[in-house]
């Protein structure tokens, strides 16, 4: 026979049972998913990170102490796709998720660099005088990065300007290989534009005083094969200060207009030293001045608008008599207009080549020998160095991206 005593302790163990059970049957807190973060670089330009976390829990993560989002998580994974960009700067990345119970778990990400961040599409060849689409691009399309941007056209000097991706329309007028230039303090891309004519021929206006002669006929021998067309327009005895002889700014007006030069070679100033009005005698400092002036006309007349190139030969040192006083003032008025006028024109510094120091000398030692490069004058290149000054400008006109 079943006592109460009996059925207390039925029920206590019933109860104790069922507890147990209960127990079982739920999760316990520390069975539930630990906090956990794993980041990547998958997706280009960003960061992207994957959560581990128990559902409802809310995580920041965080970067450097900075916050990039905070989310409550919904299921045991949470995806943040693009929780931070990719940066130039740095390359090695820390990620760092806290939960609101302090719990902490840290990734690490390490990013493409961007030495190739910048791509340059556009044309190969175009015509002179047109405009042509150059893209620049930004192959993590975030468009956050601005760098200098440079056209830079044969001779130059390059035109810069910092600005973001996007696409450039250069006018490129004058034939040779132009070049789009970006550079940032990771990359510098470069993109180049063959610009020539049909059949690709250059003009080339070889003209001055008797000093370019028999230059133009080496120059006419030496690019003959580069398809480049010589016209040769010496005019002996004359001056940019003597105009009663030839009035030179009127007659580079004639020439441009009548040969349409994309180079022209100058070399004139032997004959120099005439007063510029009385207030201007040769060769103090208001004469050079003038006849920079002068110059620097011409110079921008051959240019053409951008059109044309001007290489301006310099005089090399003479033996002696009054051209000792005119060749150093010519020179310095010359060095003066082709600083004025980069765009248009560069100064070759045949001075310094064949007398440096400003140095005389009748010969040199070229390809191993010595060769007589002065006339008896003492003035006038001889045969031999007029074909070593062609040399100069041929090498000038190559390194300048004026013919190939």
């Amino acid at each position: 026979m079943r006592t109460l005593r009996d059925d207390t302790r039925l029920l206590a163990f019933a109860l104790c049972l069922a507890g147990v059970l209960a127990a079982a049957g739920a999760p316990p807190a520390l069975a539930q998913a630990p906090l956990a973060l794993h980041a990547d670089a998958r997706e280009r330009g960003w960061i992207g990170a994957t959560l581990s976390a128990a559902p409802g829990t809310v995580v920041t993560v965080a970067e450097d102490g900075a916050p990039l989002a905070t989310v409550t998580a919904a299921t045991t994974v949470t995806r943040l796709p693009r929780v931070a960009r990719w940066r130039c700067d740095r390359r090695a990345r820390e990620l760092v998720a806290t939960a609101a119970d302090g719990a902490a778990a840290a990734a690490a990400v390490r990013t493409p660099s961007c030495r190739d961040r910048f791509a340059i599409d556009g044309p190969r060849r175009a015509r002179p005088g047109r405009r042509v689409a150059l893209r620049v691009r930004d192959r993590w399309r975030l468009g956050d990065l601005r760098a200098s941007v440079c056209v830079l056209p044969p001779g130059g000097p390059p035109r810069c300007r910092e600005r973001a991706p996007g696409t450039v329309r250069p006018r490129l007028g004058r034939p040779g290989e132009w070049r789009l230039r970006v550079r940032t303090p990771w990359q510098r891309a470069t993109r180049s534009v063959r610009v020539a004519r049909p059949g690709g021929r250059q003009r080339l206006l070889v003209t001055g005083d008797s000093m370019i002669q028999p230059l133009d006929d080496y120059l006419a021998t030496a690019l003959r094969d580069d398809g480049v067309r010589v016209t040769s327009d010496p005019r002996i005895s004359t001056g940019i200060s003597k105009p009663s002889l030839l009035d030179w700014a009127a007659h580079a007006r004639r020439q441009a207009a009548r040969a349409r030069p994309d180079v022209t070679v100058v070399f004139l100033g032997a004959n120099d030293g005439f007063p510029f009005g009385a207030g201007a005698p040769c060769c103090g400092a208001p004469w050079v001045a003038e006849y920079a002036r002068r110059a620097a006309a011409m110079m921008r007349t051959y240019a053409r608008g951008g059109r044309g190139r001007v290489l301006w030969l310099a005089l090399p040192a003479p033996r002696g008599s009054f051209f000792r006083q005119t060749f150093p003032a010519v020179n310095a008025a010359l060095r003066r207009a082709a600083a004025d006028e980069p765009a248009a024109a560069r100064l070759v510094r045949l001075d310094r080549y064949f007398t440096p120091g400003g140095r005389y000398r009748d010969a040199m030692t070229i390809g191993g020998r010595s060769v007589q490069v002065r006339q008896r004058d003492g003035v006038h290149l001889s045969s031999a160095g007029a074909a070593a000054a062609a040399r100069i400008v041929v090498r000038t006109l190559r390194r300048e991206r004026i013919v190939r």
